[in-house]
């Protein structure tokens, strides 16, 4: 029986990444929207392009309203993630950040219940995240790397180095690890001296889930879409193309795309404690 090498997702993990029940899962699949893998053992399997479909769906139904024959036709011209065609050599670097996660805590010998209590998180989603490397937000992430004493961008395998190159030509930047469905971020050049260049991409609707806040300064421009940052829980700033922003970054900041269209910025941070 075809088991996809990256098929290790429980029903639970993309229920909780999806933001809909388990039983919504199981109706979704009775009605054809969604089809899980079944091992050699039975057990259903899915796939982080399966956790995509859900999110889309769950979109088409409760946004645009989309009655179940709709979102049937919708999803034959969704594009493809044909994972099972990578070549085994090639690097996963979702299932690295995972792994660090892992790696850091069992390196500290601490249990996922004790970090847990720690940082007042629910056990089953750290043990999911270090599984799956799916699920996880700017904001736990960042407690997560606050508490092992490293920054995010460690956890994330993508520490800043000399730059190699002064140019870099559009889509051909460093594309970060995933933080989060609906978040494309391409590095566009950083230093050790501090600064670190990205290009974000933002689909409509997602949002950093809470506010976070770290060391550093931070600049950005809104290249098209509309982005929206609240500083301090309560200075609320709507940007729209060509709109600019700066904060301190120990400043408790969030965001979220409040458009129908995917938001691209520049955004650029100032001292490597990301």
């Amino acid at each position: 029986m075809l088991e996809p090498r990256d098929a290790t997702l429980q029903i639970s993990d993309v229920s909780r990444n999806a933001g809909v029940s388990v039983s919504t899962i199981r109706v979704w699949e009775s009605q054809g929207l969604l089809t899980p893998i079944y091992t050699s053992s039975g057990r259903r399997a899915y796939r982080q392009a399966d956790v995509e479909t859900a999110v889309a769906i769950k979109r088409m139904r409760t946004v645009q309203g989309m009655k179940i024959p709709e979102i049937k036709k919708a999803l034959e011209t969704l594009p493809r993630d044909d994972a099972d065609d990578q070549s085994a050599d090639e690097p996963d670097q979702q299932s690295e950040f995972g792994a660090e996660l892992r790696r850091l805590r069992l390196e500290r010998k601490l249990t996922i219940k004790a970090v847990a209590e720690e940082l007042d998180a629910d056990p089953s989603v750290l043990a999911s995240i270090e599984r799956t490397s799916l699920g996880v937000d700017i904001p736990l992430l960042k407690r997560l790397s606050t508490f092992y004493g490293v920054t995010l961008e460690r956890v994330m395998g993508v520490e800043a180095t000399s730059p190699d190159r002064e140019i870099v030509t559009r889509e051909q930047g460093v594309v970060l690890p995933r933080l989060g469905l609906g978040v494309h971020i391409e590095r566009l050049g950083s230093g050790q001296d501090g600064m670190d260049c990205q290009r974000w991409k933002v689909d409509p609707g997602v949002h950093s889930n809470g506010s976070y806040r770290h060391e550093g300064e931070e600049f950005l421009t809104v290249v098209s879409g509309a982005f929206e940052i609240t500083i301090e829980n309560s200075r609320v700033h709507l940007l729209t193309p060509g709109d600019t922003i700066y904060f301190r970054s120990n400043m408790l900041h969030s965001w979220r795309n409040p458009g129908k269209t995917v938001a691209e910025m520049l955004w650029i941070c100032v001292g490597n404690t990301f």
